[in-house]
Protein backbone atom coordinates (compact mmCIF):
# COMPACT_ATOMS: atom_id res chain seq x y z
CA UNK A 1 0.00 0.00 0.00
CA UNK A 2 1.49 3.28 -1.02
CA UNK A 3 0.37 6.70 -0.16
CA UNK A 4 0.64 9.15 -2.93
CA UNK A 5 0.95 12.72 -1.80
CA UNK A 6 0.49 16.07 -4.14
CA UNK A 7 0.60 19.37 -2.91
CA UNK A 8 -1.29 21.97 -4.66
CA UNK A 9 -4.07 19.35 -6.20
CA UNK A 10 -4.68 16.96 -3.15
CA UNK A 11 -4.46 13.50 -4.08
CA UNK A 12 -5.27 11.53 -0.59
CA UNK A 13 -4.50 7.72 -0.82
CA UNK A 14 -3.51 5.81 -4.50
CA UNK A 15 -4.93 2.82 -2.50
CA UNK A 16 -8.78 3.14 -2.67
CA UNK A 17 -8.54 6.99 -2.89
CA UNK A 18 -10.97 7.76 -0.20
CA UNK A 19 -8.83 6.18 2.84
CA UNK A 20 -11.05 2.72 2.48
CA UNK A 21 -14.52 4.38 2.98
CA UNK A 22 -16.04 2.41 0.90
CA UNK A 23 -15.28 -0.54 2.10
CA UNK A 24 -14.66 0.21 5.85
CA UNK A 25 -16.81 3.62 5.80
CA UNK A 26 -20.22 2.24 4.50
CA UNK A 27 -20.71 -1.12 6.45
CA UNK A 28 -20.22 0.84 9.76
CA UNK A 29 -22.42 3.37 8.95
CA UNK A 30 -24.87 1.08 8.14
CA UNK A 31 -23.66 -1.39 10.91
CA UNK A 32 -24.34 1.39 13.40
CA UNK A 33 -27.53 2.32 12.04
CA UNK A 34 -28.92 -0.76 12.34
CA UNK A 35 -27.80 -0.70 15.46
CA UNK A 36 -29.74 1.89 16.82
CA UNK A 37 -32.77 0.74 15.13
CA UNK A 38 -32.48 -2.58 16.58
CA UNK A 39 -32.36 -0.72 19.91
CA UNK A 40 -35.35 1.59 19.24
CA UNK A 41 -37.37 -1.14 18.05
CA UNK A 42 -37.19 -2.81 21.69
CA UNK A 43 -33.94 -2.38 23.81
CA UNK A 44 -34.32 -5.68 26.03
CA UNK A 45 -34.34 -7.94 22.81
CA UNK A 46 -31.88 -6.74 20.68
CA UNK A 47 -29.22 -5.31 23.33
CA UNK A 48 -26.43 -8.39 22.27
CA UNK A 49 -27.20 -7.34 18.67
CA UNK A 50 -27.30 -3.92 18.78
CA UNK A 51 -24.27 -4.20 20.72
CA UNK A 52 -22.24 -6.58 17.78
CA UNK A 53 -23.55 -4.54 15.64
CA UNK A 54 -22.21 -0.94 17.04
CA UNK A 55 -18.77 -2.86 18.09
CA UNK A 56 -18.44 -3.92 14.72
CA UNK A 57 -19.08 -0.41 12.92
CA UNK A 58 -16.44 0.94 15.68
CA UNK A 59 -13.43 -1.20 15.01
CA UNK A 60 -14.06 -0.65 11.16
CA UNK A 61 -14.29 3.05 11.88
CA UNK A 62 -11.20 2.22 14.34
CA UNK A 63 -9.24 0.69 11.38
CA UNK A 64 -10.43 3.38 8.85
CA UNK A 65 -9.07 6.25 11.17
CA UNK A 66 -5.38 3.98 11.80
CA UNK A 67 -5.33 3.91 8.01
CA UNK A 68 -5.69 7.62 7.25
CA UNK A 69 -4.00 9.26 10.07
CA UNK A 70 -0.41 9.60 9.27
CA UNK A 71 -1.96 11.28 5.75
CA UNK A 72 -3.98 13.98 7.67
CA UNK A 73 -1.28 15.67 9.41
CA UNK A 74 0.37 15.71 6.16
CA UNK A 75 -2.62 17.12 5.00
CA UNK A 76 -2.84 20.04 7.34
CA UNK A 77 0.99 20.80 7.44
CA UNK A 78 0.85 21.25 3.99
CA UNK A 79 -1.89 23.56 3.98
CA UNK A 80 -3.92 21.59 1.40
CA UNK A 81 -6.57 21.14 3.92
CA UNK A 82 -10.00 23.30 2.39
CA UNK A 83 -13.22 23.63 3.90
CA UNK A 84 -14.47 20.44 3.36
CA UNK A 85 -11.42 18.24 4.70
CA UNK A 86 -11.73 20.70 7.71
CA UNK A 87 -15.61 19.63 8.42
CA UNK A 88 -14.74 16.15 7.64
CA UNK A 89 -11.99 15.97 10.30
CA UNK A 90 -13.89 17.93 12.79
CA UNK A 91 -16.75 15.58 12.70
CA UNK A 92 -14.95 12.86 12.52
CA UNK A 93 -12.65 13.60 15.48
CA UNK A 94 -15.90 14.31 17.15
CA UNK A 95 -18.04 11.03 15.69
CA UNK A 96 -15.13 9.17 16.87
CA UNK A 97 -15.40 10.24 20.43
CA UNK A 98 -18.89 9.92 20.68
CA UNK A 99 -18.52 6.09 19.17
CA UNK A 100 -15.88 5.33 22.02
CA UNK A 101 -17.92 6.81 24.62
CA UNK A 102 -21.05 4.85 23.53
CA UNK A 103 -19.10 2.02 24.10
CA UNK A 104 -17.56 2.79 27.21
CA UNK A 105 -20.86 3.63 28.66
CA UNK A 106 -22.59 0.31 26.72
CA UNK A 107 -19.91 -1.78 28.12
CA UNK A 108 -20.39 -0.75 31.71
CA UNK A 109 -24.06 -0.97 31.45
CA UNK A 110 -25.05 2.66 31.76
CA UNK A 111 -28.40 3.21 29.34
CA UNK A 112 -27.69 6.37 27.07
CA UNK A 113 -29.13 7.39 23.67
CA UNK A 114 -26.64 10.90 23.24
CA UNK A 115 -22.85 9.42 22.48
CA UNK A 116 -24.63 6.73 20.31
CA UNK A 117 -26.67 8.76 18.01
CA UNK A 118 -24.11 11.65 17.90
CA UNK A 119 -21.58 9.01 16.47
CA UNK A 120 -24.30 7.83 13.88
CA UNK A 121 -24.92 11.30 12.68
CA UNK A 122 -21.37 12.62 12.77
CA UNK A 123 -20.35 9.34 10.90
CA UNK A 124 -23.08 9.71 7.74
CA UNK A 125 -21.79 13.39 7.25
CA UNK A 126 -18.26 12.50 7.29
CA UNK A 127 -19.37 9.59 4.96
CA UNK A 128 -20.92 11.92 2.38
CA UNK A 129 -18.88 14.89 2.79
CA UNK A 130 -16.11 12.83 2.05
CA UNK A 131 -18.20 11.24 -0.96
CA UNK A 132 -18.98 14.14 -2.48
CA UNK A 133 -14.60 15.32 -2.05
CA UNK A 134 -13.88 12.48 -3.92
CA UNK A 135 -16.24 12.82 -6.66
CA UNK A 136 -16.07 16.88 -7.17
Amino acid sequence: MTTAIQIGQFQALQFGDIHLSIILGLPAIILLWIATLLYQISREKYTFTHGICAGLALLLTTVNVVAILPLTNTVLSAGAADLFHLIHIGLGVIGYLAGVGAFLTGISGIRTKIPGLTAAVCWTIVFVIGYIQYIA
